[in-house]
């Protein structure tokens, strides 16, 4: 072989193993959006914090299959408009492959179509049932529907707390409106009667004269679809008007400033349900919460480790797939089968949990969040 023949074979292995590391670090865009600013922040951060947490831990393992992963941020302020403009541009963005979010069934709802048109992948988070019958396929949800979450409180009332009446009030959001509609179902089927069913808009924050009508009807529990501050306000405001009943709140009063914001006398009479058992519940949640106050030097928020599941179905797509394109990840997503912190995750062929899932519910006693019942 000559000096020239040597030189050339050198100079194309050289190139090979240029591009060769070139394929190996290949960067995957993974975006999310959720509320990251106004009133429901802490659950938009916290959440995005456990995909940034298994997104970050994937990376330094030196990524998958070549790829390693780029996170991606977006504020949609909980706002359906706002929601539409960020899915636009997220389809817009060819890096994008893969969207975690939206956090809001109201946001997902008018996105759907719009990511449905660019093929793009898309792990949602919202809980009302309509959103998997809309006929769109690039979708799928990790977490359980509000077919139980309704369900759960209803059952609890009737069967444990040999509750009869109760009162429903929604604030005209599609979550909202879902969640409270499911559970005056199931109560009125398991033997109870509905009161009245009101609502309430997004805005209010003096329901003096709603709750002043709810009192005449006598009602031994209120169920509350609407997400914070309301559910605070509505509670505080009960105590303070002489409303002697329980107050069942969906997974949005999962926080902290609940009973803060409720004051210690109103949270005593409120009953949440969530998608989460307690953090120190199991080795792997207790491993969980070790791993993200290291990272982020606080306690996980209520849908951290949920924001970590759904960047490991993610990535578990990403893994599957000979070329990372859209339409090859959307064809992965739907026939995962993955072992999460919560369990296995599989979905049916509408894209939603297999088998459901599970909803925990707790009780607000001195301000702390205790585990009474699950479904």
């Amino acid at each position: 072989m000559t000096r020239l023949h040597v030189s050339i074979l050198a100079l194309a292995l050289a190139i090979a193993a240029v591009t060769g590391l070139s394929a190996r670090a290949d960067e995957v865009t993974i975006a999310s959006a959720g509320p990251l600013s106004g009133p429901q922040a802490f659950f938009g951060v916290t959440w995005q914090n456990g995909m940034r947490l298994y997104l970050d831990e994937v990376n330094k393992s030196g990524g998958v299959n070549g790829h390693t992963f780029k996170f991606l941020t977006v504020d949609d302020q909980a706002d359906p408009r706002q929601g539409t403009l960020v899915a636009q541009k997220l389809c817009d963005d060819d890096a994008v492959k893969i969207v975690l979010g939206h956090f809001n069934s109201g946001v997902i709802l008018p996105t759907l179509p719009i990511y449905s048109q660019c093929g793009m992948p898309d792990i949602i988070f919202g809980s009302n049932p309509s959103l998997t019958q809309q006929g769109v396929t690039n979708i799928v949800r990790p977490v359980p529907n509000d077919f139980i979450q309704g369900a759960l409180p209803a059952l609890y009332a009737r069967q444990q707390m040999k509750i009869d009446r109760a009162a429903v009030v929604n604030d005209k959001q599609t979550f909202g409106e879902g969640v409270s509609r499911i559970f005056g179902e199931r109560f009125k089927q398991a033997g109870g009667t509905v009161t009245s069913i009101s609502q309430v808009n997004p805005s209010d924050v003096d329901f003096t004269a709603l709750i002043t009508q709810l009192k005449s009807q006598k009602p031994q529990v209120v169920y509350l679809g609407a997400v914070m501050p309301q559910l605070a306000l509505f509670a505080r405001q009960m105590h303070d008007l002489g409303l002697d009943a329980k107050l069942f709140v969906p997974d949005g009063g999962y926080t902290p400033d609940l009973p803060k914001q409720a004051g210690d006398a109103a949270a005593q009479a409120i009953y949440v349900t969530f998608q989460v058992p307690p953090y120190d519940s199991s080795p792997e949640l207790v491993d969980f919460t070790k791993r993200y106050v290291a990272k982020f030097g606080s306690q996980p928020g209520a849908y951290s480790v949920y924001g970590y599941i759904l960047a490991q179905l993610a990535v578990q797509a990403v893994k599957s797939v000979p070329t990372v394109d859209r339409a090859a990840l959307i064809r992965a997503l739907h026939s995962l089968k993955l072992d999460t912190i919560l369990g296995p995750v599989s979905f049916d062929k509408n894209g939603d949990l297999a088998g459901g899932g599970r909803v925990f519910l707790y009780h607000i006693d001195n301000g702390k969040f205790v585990l009474v019942g699950h479904s």
